[in-house]
This record gives C-alpha cells, structure tokens and sequence, in this order.
C-alpha cells in the first residue's frame, strides 16, 4: 500500500488518468486520497469489494456539493421541482431491488432482441451520412446519435426529444466528480429542472395514451388516490429513476463508441475482419471497454468495520474502486495497456462494475456497441481519430470526450 495522500482532483490526474493509476498500481493495491478516501486500484480488491454490499455501502452522494456563492439560486430553481431521491446507483437492498426490478424488464435479453433490428437501422443511416476524407466530430456525428435514439425507444420519448436528451443527460452528471463554473452549474440547474417538469408531462401524456416505453410503465405507479403526498413522493422515484437510465442509457455509452473508435479506428485489417466476422465485434467491445470505460470509479461507504489490504477502515470510511485503474491490472491482464481483442480473458474485465450493482444498461450498451462496430464495417476502410485533439470531461467518476475529431476513410 502507498501512504502518500492522492489528489484526485488535481489537474495531474484527470488529465492523465491512465498514468497516474499506473503510478499508483506500482505502489501497492490501494491509496489514500487527499480527503482521506481508499483508493481500489487492484483488479482482486475492486471486485471483493463491489460484490459485498452489507460491507461497502452503496448508499452515498455521488454529486460535489453546491458551491456556497450560487448555493441559494440553485437551492430556488430546485424548489420549483421534485426532490431527488436515492434510487439505483444510490441505494441497498432491499431497496435498491425494488426499484431495479421497475425497470428491468426494458433491459432484459428478450426486450433487447426485439431492439436490435432498430438499433441496426439506425446506425446503417448514421454510418451511411459519414463524409469521406472530412473532418469531422465523430461523437456528434455517430457516437452521441445512436444510444440516444436508443434510449428515446426504450423510455418511450419521440425523436424530435433527441436534443433535450443529451443536454439533460451532460447536466446530470456535471457534478458527479467533477465541479462546473458558478456559471454552468445553473444553467444545468435549469436544464435538471426542465427534465422534471417535461418527465412528469410525458409520464401522464405517455399513460393515458398507452404509449410503449419504461416511462409509461412507470407512470402507473403513480398513486392516483393522493397527489398531494403519496404522489408527490412517487413521483420524485421515478424522476431519480427516469434520470439515471437517461445517463446509463445515453451519456456512458455515446463516449464509450467514440472512445472504442479512438482505440481501433485506423486498424484497416481489423475492420476487414469484422466484415468477415461480424461476430469479432463482440470481443473488439470488451477490450476497448477495459480500455476506455467511460464510468471511471464506483464510490462506496463501508457500513461496518472491516479490514481492506492491511488497512482497518471504520464505518463511514470512503472506499473508492477504481474500474480504470483495476481494468488495466498487470495481475489480470497480461500486456494490459495494448489493445488485444484475442486476448485470454477479455470478458472478465469490470467497466459495468460488479455484484447488485452492475450497470443495468450493460446489455444495451454493449449492444449498440457491438452494432455500431459492425455497421461502421460496412462503411469505412478505416476511421482515424486524433485523440491528442479530444477534449475530456474533468471528472475522476465519469471520464469520456466532449469533442472527437476524426476523418473517415469510406469504403469504394
């Protein structure tokens, strides 16, 4: 273990990431941060400890706290809509279950099949409005459009939604590990509180006019029979729900095909072997996933004292699991910094996490994945990406590019 306090804040780390949990794997399993978090870099430890929920917690805030010079402006905007409540990524069983299994049914692999013609159809037009030889930003052009049409599918939104989508979903996770300008903050204040207002609109509209999607299934969890408090407090649920499977569903994984991209855009002999094997496809998406998993880190809260790499950590200690750092593990992944779909293995890797709360988006995403890379098979000889150009989100949680530039090589 290392006994030199970490800033993950600093500018060092969240620019250079991939370096500096090197640095830190070559110091021991596990750090101590600057605000006095662990730090999981080991592949063994990050997955011990997603996988025992009665130990580390999941119910913890995963969002910086408000700034005090705009602590009361956004307190104002957030009292003209419903409160958030703890619902997936925030919460234990018996919770926690409850409300995955509102949702789950939209994910499952039969639900999944029935998408997958569409999420094809879809990718074949964007894939087949890609310039040749131009410049261009590949996350806008490909990597954003596609799970957001997805996600509008699933939840049951309408296309012309597909902007408001991904400016809801960049306000939602602004904060998580991150803190925006004074500036920013309330605009995406703004933008949280007109996704409520919009979300309750359509939840009614989408129930009585039996629209299909997860949005109208869980419009009729609505108590009816006392808006004022029981509504009230369902309604607040289901805005926490709605909102996270619009970042799971949309704002991880449009970074992640850009990212994917990035990693194995300019290999022309390995999209001539995804033409030829479709199926390859499948393996390309897990490596690039250890490799780029836009959901960097999974806080945890330890619930009762316990013992983690030598270290005797007390209820209430952070544990912080680096998905980043143990992804690139040399224990679990030999050469782990080369991209090598063959490679033994490829499928153990934990972007999505572990245990309870493993992503319930996982399947989705590695769907649109696996379809985007196929279909852009068809298209192009190859896709160079400058990824030295790419702008980041500075966030030691959820790490990916705002902007892709990229040139496209089509096909004859």
């Amino acid at each position: 273990m290392t006994s030199v306090p970490v800033d993950i804040a600093s500018s060092e780390f969240l620019d250079t990431p991939v370096q500096c949990l090197a640095a830190l794997r070559g110091q021991g399993r596990t750090a101590i941060t600057t605000d006095g978090w662990v730090i999981v870099t080991d592949f063994d430890l990050a997955r011990q400890v997603l996988t025992d929920p009665k130990t580390y917690s999941s119910h913890i805030h995963k969002h910086v706290s408000v700034p005090g010079d705009i602590a009361d402006e956004v307190a104002a905007i957030r009292a003209q809509g419903w409160p958030y409540t703890n619902a997936l990524g925030t919460s234990d069983a018996p919770l926690h279950t409850r409300n995955r299994q509102m949702v789950n049914k939209a994910f499952t692999p039969r639900a999944l099949t029935t998408l997958e013609p569409l999420v094809r159809h879809a990718a074949a037009d964007l894939a087949a409005a890609l310039p040749d030889g131009e410049s261009i930003d590949f996350l806008t052009a490909f990597g954003e459009p596609l799970p957001v049409w997805a996600i509008s599918k699933v939840l049951g939104l309408p296309p012309e939604r597909s902007t408001d989508i991904r400016r809801w979903s960049t306000a939602a996770v602004a904060s998580i590990g991150a803190t925006p300008s004074s500036e920013d903050w309330l605009r995406y204040e703004a933008d949280l509180l007109d996704f409520q207002q919009t979300m309750v609109t359509v939840m009614r509209e989408n129930r009585e006019n039996g629209t299909p999607g997860v949005i109208a299934e869980l419009a009729q969890a609505i108590d009816e029979e006392d808006p004022d408090s029981g509504e009230g407090v369902q309604v607040s649920l289901l805005l926490t729900l709605l909102r996270e499977l619009v970042v799971a569903g949309n704002e991880t994984t449009g970074k992640f095909i850009a990212e994917a991209v990035r990693l194995v855009g300019s290999d022309r002999a390995l999209w001539q072997r995804l033409r030829d094997d479709p199926s390859h496809a499948e393996f390309v998406v897990e490596e690039c996933l250890r490799l780029a998993s836009p959901t960097q880190s999974a806080r945890r809260v330890v619930a009762v004292a316990t013992e983690l790499d030598g270290r005797q950590l007390a209820p209430g200690t952070i544990v912080m699991v680096s998905l980043a750092g143990a992804n690139r593990d040399e224990h679990q992944f030999a050469h782990a910094d080369v991209c090598d779909p063959d490679r033994e293995g490829v499928r153990s890797q934990i972007a999505f996490g572990q245990g309870p709360h493993m992503c319930i988006g996982a399947g989705l995403a590695r769907l649109e994945s696996k379809i985007a890379l196929q279909v852009l098979a068809q298209y192009v000889d190859a896709i160079d990406a400058a990824g030295s150009e790419a702008v980041y989100t500075r966030s030691y949680i959820i790490r990916g590019p705002i902007t892709m530039p990229a040139v496209v090589h089509r096909r004859a």
